[in-house]
């Protein structure tokens, strides 16, 4: 058998007033801090080219949507949130979407569909608020996803960056 000693506190140590006085001193410091709340509707969150929103799909200058239908941002999405069906065009050899959409409700904002795209037809936006009244609202097709890619440039830029490293 084992016997510990417990230690005998003094009267000081038993009001607990050094951690009382110490808690009281940090509280009093924070007071005077300036304030961190954010306003959210009103202010805006802060984003860069860094920031993961939403999936969006990049239309070219000439006006035809990037993507060829390939089908590997729908393999590689865990959330099997995207579904596609491609369909021939007339255009030398190549295949564009005839239906692309993205469940919002099941997009989990990984970024693994813009990983897995060759073509670099997809990528997170900044687009970061997701809200709306009904489900069917939330079950993005193209027209909801589709971006010049003047307003993708940023998020284009970092990513080249990125991939370029190696």
């Amino acid at each position: 058998m084992v016997i510990v000693k417990r230690k005998i506190l003094s009267l000081w140590e038993r009001l607990y007033l050094p951690e009382v006085l110490r808690g009281l001193s940090i509280t009093f410091r924070k007071m005077f801090e300036p304030r961190v709340t954010r306003q959210y509707p009103e202010e805006g969150l802060p984003t860069d080219g860094v920031t993961r929103g939403q999936p969006r799909l990049v239309v070219k200058d000439d006006g035809n949507i990037a993507c060829v239908s390939c089908g590997l941002c729908e393999a590689a999405c865990p959330a099997y949130a995207i579904t596609i069906d491609g369909q021939e065009t007339d255009r030398f050899i190549e295949r564009e979407p005839e239906r692309f959409d993205i469940d919002m409700l099941r997009c989990i904002l990984c970024g693994f569909c813009e990983e897995a795209c060759p073509k670099d037809a997809i990528y997170m936006s900044n687009e970061l608020e997701l809200a709306d009244y009904t489900r069917e609202a939330l079950a993005y097709d193209m027209e909801k996803l589709k971006r010049p890619a003047s307003a993708m440039r940023e998020r284009m830029d970092y990513v080249k960056k990125i991939n370029d490293r190696w």
